[in-house]
């Protein structure tokens, strides 16, 4: 394992992201004084297969197999796991030796297997309790099977009471001043999650209210917006950040945003990413898809063609590199810092509005603002989905049983994140207009007893 630990470094993209071929260049170079991993794969005669999914089978329907074929599948499932699968922290990527036995004496049983059984033997197999983690398959049919639990329960915080008209304070008169390059007027309300990417209105009394709905890099050119909009909401004596429905994307967006809120030096998340060519190879693949579905948008296409084309050159320079019955290596990231961008500290009272939808890169700002003073994060739990991201895609070739699992694992640097029970929000918003109680929040202030995690001289040791 390759360990870095940097007190001023920039954060690389997780799930869905975009990356730079700067980062192939990095990942590559680092691997010169990587020591072999501690566990080889398992009766692994070709530890360098490829996992490439062919062009014509990129959504390809799936088919029922033999056992013989449902054992091949088994085995090229462990190795996508062995090799590329970043896993939870303390817990093995992959299952025991036993129970893969288990498995293979269940596939022996059978002559035939199914695809949606086959999907779900895997899933139970593999199984764990991670938000991105699923099994399933393409075609006119298609299945997707999360490999999540139930989540646990969590402790219920504080709920908020909706503020009297009479009881408006002082401040709110000032709230509702307009703000320079603002629109003004309130937004008729939205399901969350829907509309622009981008979307910057006023709520109730004029709070200020930006919707972010997505990190995606199909919507980059809305999301290079955000700093210029943090600035000016950074000013705003309180306004709302609306992430209702967000499920991530590029991270880079996020942190941008949120070190534009703000000159203090924040705690970065914890990171140990997967470097292999497996892993490589399924990120490429995940891109690959989404061109050929046409789901890019034409503008967006070059960014994903090249970070397409740097994720193959990674996967060939791994493949050629001396020492490759070795392939897996991990480059690991603790206890980094990154510094606020503005001008200042934030001057004004923000609450950034979640619910379920929020996951991904979307929880990732969430461990980063939580940490500057003046901010709130309020609403419903977020979906729990952070622990393991940059995902990578795999289609078993006899049965066409597809596998989505993350080759990032990230650890929230103050310790509130649990995954699949996501972040408690500080103050929980139940009511018909969230929208609303959220901007009323943010306009009144909240008490000095709310629980919440304010920013810290230093990082934690871990």
């Amino acid at each position: 394992m390759l360990a870095r630990s940097s007190p001023d470094r920039r954060r690389r993209a997780p799930a869905g992201a975009v990356a730079a071929p700067l980062i192939a260049a990095l990942s590559f170079a680092s691997l010169a004084c990587a020591p072999a991993p501690a566990r080889a794969p398992a009766h692994d005669p070709a530890p360098l297969r490829s996992l490439r999914i062919p062009d014509a089978d990129l959504d390809r329907g799936p088919r029922t197999v033999s056992a013989a074929e449902a054992l091949r599948d088994l085995d090229d499932a462990r190795y996508a796991f062995e090799q590329a699968y970043a896993g939870l922290d303390g817990r093995s990527p992959s299952p025991s030796t036993r129970a893969i036995a288990r498995a293979e004496g269940a596939l022996r049983g059978r002559a035939a297997w199914r695809p949606d059984e086959l999907a779900r033997l895997l899933r139970d197999l593999f199984g764990a309790p991670d938000g991105h983690l699923a099994f399933g398959h393409g075609g006119r049919a298609p299945l997707r099977s999360t490999a999540a639990p139930r989540r646990p329960p969590g402790p219920a915080p504080r709920r908020f009471a909706r503020a009297s008209s009479r009881a408006r304070p002082r401040a709110a008169a000032a709230a509702a001043a307009p703000l320079p390059g603002l629109p003004r007027g309130a937004a008729p309300p939205r399901r969350p999650g829907h509309g622009p990417p981008v979307e910057l209105t006023r709520g109730r009394d004029g709070v200020p209210v930006l919707a972010i709905r997505t990190f995606d890099s199909a919507a980059a050119a809305a999301l290079a917006a955000l700093p210029a909009l943090a600035a000016e909401l950074r000013r705003a004596p309180a306004f709302v950040v609306d992430l209702r429905g967000n499920a991530g994307g590029d991270y880079r967006f996020a942190e941008r945003f949120a070190l534009a809120l703000t000159d203090a030096p924040l705690c970065a998340l914890d990171e140990r990413e997967v470097i292999s060519v497996a892993a490589a190879e399924g990120r490429a693949n995940s891109v690959r898809r989404r061109l050929a579905r046409g789901d890019v948008p034409a503008a967006a296409r070059p960014r994903f063609v090249e970070h397409l084309a740097a994720l193959e050159r990674l996967a060939g320079a791994l493949r050629a590199r001396p020492g490759a019955a070795a392939p897996r290596a991990e480059l690991t990231t603790r206890g980094a810092v990154v510094r606020g961008q503005a001008a200042g500290a934030l001057e004004g009272r923000a609450v950034f509005l979640v619910d379920r939808g929020c996951a991904s890169a979307c929880e990732m700002l969430l461990a980063l603002v939580r940490q500057i003073p003046g901010a709130l994060v309020a609403g419903q739990n977020t979906r729990g989905g952070m622990s393991v991201g940059e995902v990578a895609l795999f289609r078993l070739p006899r049965s066409g049983v597809t596998l989505s699992l993350g080759t990032r694992a990230f650890r929230d640097p103050l310790g509130d994140f649990a995954e699949l029970r996501g972040f408690e929000p500080d103050v929980r918003l139940d009511g018909a207009d969230p929208a609303g109680d959220a901007a009323a929040l943010a306009r009144r202030g909240w008490p000095a007893s709310t629980p919440r995690r304010g920013a810290r001289a230093s990082c934690p040791r871990r």
